[in-house]
């Protein structure tokens, strides 16, 4: 009994030992799982450039864990309708503009199913969507989830990834207005011009659209300022080319776009109050350094023109 007893201790003794032995990152730490990449926030903004003819956003699929995938996973990937009026429900008011589909026809997925392949994590969606159909004042959204996995579980939590479309081109984002405004029966009498103004894509990959002087409107609500607004063309040659956009009383305007330095330099004139005034300066991309802001600041000094 006492040899039986002592053998059975050793034994103990080995199998806690290769127990203790297991090299931890051989295996899952974790259980995998299969989910959509930002379905974890509340929205994930998409870019789409109204200069091409066709644009490609993607949705990511991913598998959780600390290992690689021994084989390919294949995901099924459908649309969520519901999720986009769930959304607009919970977090939009009535007077609110709400999100919508982009409509049949303006988008297409060329592949049927997301591929995580083998030893890799991620897998992308691709989603062709033609920008030219979209109004810059609507809100437009693509939600999907997975409808199925070929292995793994897929994630009870977070199952939507909702995707904001965003219009823009080359000449589009934050800039910076740094200008004046006269009214042309006084030349003398100025109002120093200057504020953030984001320039929205619009069109094409060569026009935006500005808001004069007042705030600009929060996209979303229903009135988008359409007495102020006006769109500046950026001609091949860089000229510019300015138009009204809607009740803004444009008279006539130009200018030119500065490629190397991101610049409209810009002028025009217009009605307001019964009297016609004319707004000179500079339109500049937002800089994100100092020394950036002073090499602008100065480059301005040197192109400014001043009336008498």
């Amino acid at each position: 009994m006492k040899t039986k007893t002592i053998l059975s201790a050793a034994f103990l003794t080995a199998v806690l030992s290769a127990c203790d032995n297991k090299i931890p990152m051989e295996e899952n730490l974790y259980p995998q799982t299969v989910y959509l990449v930002g379905s974890e926030s509340t929205l994930v903004d998409r870019d789409l450039n109204i200069g091409y003819d066709i644009d490609t956003v993607y949705a990511s699929v991913a598998v959780s864990g600390s290992l690689p995938t021994p084989s390919d996973v294949i995901v099924e990937v459908v649309e969520s309708p519901e999720s986009v009026k769930a959304y607009n429900s919970r977090e939009l008011g009535s007077d609110d503009i709400h999100y919508r589909n982009p409509g049949a026809g303006v988008y297409s997925f060329p592949q049927e199913n997301v591929v995580v392949r083998k030893g890799e994590v991620y897998g992308t969606y691709p989603i062709l969507i033609d920008p030219s159909t979209l109004h810059i004042d609507s809100l437009y959204m693509l939600a999907l989830k997975i409808s199925s996995s070929s292995q793994f579980a897929v994630s009870k939590e977070d199952t939507v990834v909702k995707i904001k479309l965003n219009l823009m081109n080359q000449y589009s984002g934050l800039y910076y207005m740094d200008g004046v405004i006269k009214p042309l029966d006084n030349l003398k009498d100025s109002t120093v011009y200057r504020t953030n103004r984001t320039l929205q894509a619009v069109q094409d990959g060569n026009t935006v659209r500005v808001y004069h002087q007042k705030n600009e409107w929060v996209k979303g609500a229903t009135d988008y300022r359409p007495d102020y607004c006006f769109n500046i063309t950026v001609n091949p040659d860089n000229s510019l080319t300015l138009r009204p956009w809607d009740r803004f009383q444009l008279v006539e305007g130009g200018g030119t776009y500065y490629e190397d330095m991101e610049v409209y330099s810009l002028w025009y004139t217009f009605w307001d109050a019964g009297r016609q005034w004319i707004t000179r300066g500079f339109l500049y991309k937002d800089r994100q350094t100092e020394d950036e802001l002073r090499e602008i600041n100065d480059w301005m000094d040197e192109h400014r023109v001043y009336d008498n």
